[in-house]
């Protein structure tokens, strides 16, 4: 006969260290998705810098249409070629604002176009842009 009394004063829940271990599997859970949330929001921030970049020397290209004799073109005589153009900004630790230069006929936007490296922003020398 099955002595009911028995079944029912067994303890139900998890043991100290059941839940010791499923603490731990959670906390690298979460430690891996802070470094992968890092690198994406790094990695988004440059590829915003670049787009930015870009958009600047287009913007500059239809300046010079309308004033070739310029050499070095401020942000603030874009604003008729750019949409906000006084909320774009470089990437975190690249500057304070872009600058743009020409010279022979070839625009130049300072900083220039970057990468990730190490988990850093840093100017891309190599892009030939």
């Amino acid at each position: 006969m099955i002595n009911f009394k028995r079944l029912k004063s067994k303890k139900k829940g998890f043991t100290l260290l059941e839940l010791v271990i499923v603490i731990s599997i959670i906390a690298i859970l979460i430690s891996i998705a802070a470094l992968s949330y890092r690198t994406s929001n790094l990695r988004a921030e440059a590829t915003a810098h670049n787009a930015n970049v870009k958009t600047i020397k287009n913007a500059a290209i239809l300046y010079l249409i309308d004033k070739p004799e310029a050499t070095a073109i401020t942000m603030g005589e874009l604003k008729d070629y750019l949409e906000d153009a006084d909320k774009i900004k470089p990437a975190k630790g690249l500057g304070d604002s872009f600058s743009i230069n020409v010279s022979e006929g070839k625009i130049n936007v300072s900083p220039g176009l970057c990468k990730l490296e190490g988990g850093k922003i840093v100017l891309d020398s190599g892009s030939g842009k």
